[in-house]
């Protein structure tokens, strides 16, 4: 079968897009904070006191670290919108991976 050379190079422009877009999805995903916010609740004088807590894994090691109140809510902007942007490069791999089955790469 015969190649056609406009096609093929249609396909080629979106695999370098698609790869141009990865990289700088990854160079983002590295700046953002990993791991998840937990709450944790106590009880001292009959006052219930609220404590943040990130949790994320150091090699095989679960490290929890505290976080001031004030910190907390743009901490949990900050973990969404990478775990939105890690989706996001999860498709951009899939089609990559789909463009070069489609160009025999």
């Amino acid at each position: 079968m015969k190649k056609d050379k406009v096609l093929s190079g249609m396909l080629q422009d979106e695999m370098e897009r698609c790869e141009r877009l990865a990289n700088s999805l990854k160079e983002a995903i590295s700046e953002l904070p990993k791991g998840s916010l937990h709450k944790r609740r106590m009880r001292y004088q009959k006052k219930e006191i609220v404590y943040h807590n990130l949790k994320f894994r150091d090699g095989s090691k679960s490290v929890y670290r505290h976080v001031p109140e004030g910190e907390a809510e743009q901490l949990e902007k900050q973990i969404n919108e990478r775990r939105k942007k890690e989706g996001n490069l999860k498709e951009i791999k899939n089609r990559i991976k789909y463009l070069k089955k489609l160009l025999r790469l």
